[in-house]
């Protein structure tokens, strides 16, 4: 994640101050959309800690003042009810061969390659902890990731991550799958103190940033810069691009994208002809995408790369949600059991 000169050299830094431009507005749109879940996701996780100031409002606590006030939280052992069943079915990744072209033994191997990657990634912990969040609060999140498997080497190995706080990542405002595949962005934050920060970007601004010169007015944007930490946004963006194919004789496809990417037209048009007089190939061009992950603050990006893969690689767990006209309302199991707990309290 560090950053260095010549890195940010290489990017022409006006491409960045539009992404970065775009990116605010998506987030300003994307948090408004999902402010209520997201405040009230923040309140069960706060309500399951059973603080006394979590689960008697301060109304409450001023009538029982000099008063004994208890609190008997029974939110967790339900909770753990539900966790614990997952636990038991053990989720994991299958991999099953689902038309005639497939290959058994070929799906034998990648799902010995995903049992690698899920036993590196100790996945059944990061498993359960989105899965607790999820059942808490009504969403949680993991990740994929690479990484070099040394120091010593240029390979690198998949690997399966947590989300610190799965509750604040933010999806799409239009997206509908319960998987948000069809997402055309992601945000994920990450927290980290100042020093922190500028060891890794000594040359990044560490500040705040005016949004209202974008037509930013909301205060979003709060808790982005502090006096003590900052928060580094993943910004997940699929990057609409051109992607050819050739479907040759036997049978197999090609992806010539890279190929013919700096092709003049007329050179091009000539590799589609002689393609298809002279090999048979049937080539087409279709609308496709690349994803994008880029690493941005309130004042800036940071950092570019492109991530190899066809999907945003953030997963999210969901508890229950209803749709009502255009808004959904997401909950776990804390949400109507608060009022409960509360009685269960104040008759102690």
């Amino acid at each position: 994640m560090a950053d260095s000169d010549d890195k940010d050299d290489a990017k022409p830094k006006s491409d960045w101050e539009a992404v970065h431009e775009e990116a605010l507005k998506e987030y300003e749109r994307d948090y408004e959309r999902e402010r209520n879940n997201i405040d009230e996701a923040y309140e069960d996780l706060r309500f399951r800690r059973g603080r006394l100031e979590d689960q008697w409002d301060a109304q409450a606590r001023e009538a029982r003042k000099g008063r004994p006030m208890h609190v008997v939280n029974k939110l967790p052992q339900f909770i753990r009810q539900v966790t614990g069943d997952m636990r038991q079915s053990r989720p994991g990744i299958k991999v099953v061969p689902v038309d005639s072209g497939a290959d058994i033994k070929t799906a034998e191997v990648r799902a010995g390659m995903i049992r690698y990657v899920e036993n590196r990634s100790k996945a059944k912990h990061v498993y359960t902890t989105g899965a607790d969040s999820q059942v808490t609060c009504g969403i949680g999140h993991w990740a994929v990731t690479t990484e070099y498997a040394h120091a010593g080497t240029f390979n690198q190995e998949i690997r399966i991550v947590g989300i610190e706080d799965g509750v604040s990542v933010l999806w799409d405002a239009d997206a509908i799958l319960p998987t948000k595949s069809d997402a055309d962005h992601c945000f994920v934050p990450t927290d980290m103190t100042r020093a922190k920060f500028e060891r890794q970007w000594p040359n990044a601004k560490a500040d705040g940033f005016d949004t209202a010169i974008y037509g930013i007015t909301t205060g979003c944007f709060d808790s982005w810069a502090t006096d003590d930490f900052i928060r580094v946004q993943q910004y997940w963006k699929k990057k609409p691009i051109k992607r050819t194919l050739a479907l040759m004789p036997d049978g197999t496809i090609d992806d010539l994208t890279e190929q013919v990417a700096d092709l003049p037209k007329e050179v091009l048009r000539e590799a589609f002809s002689w393609l298809e007089t002279q090999r048979g190939a049937r080539v087409e061009q279709r609308d496709s995408y690349r994803i994008c992950r880029y690493l941005l603050t309130m004042s800036e990006v940071l950092e570019e790369a492109d991530w190899p893969g066809m999907h945003i690689p953030v997963i999210p767990v969901i508890g229950e949600e209803v749709r009502v006209g255009r808004d959904v309302y997401r909950h776990g199991i804390v949400r109507y059991a608060r009022d409960l707990q509360r009685m269960e309290n104040y008759y102690a």
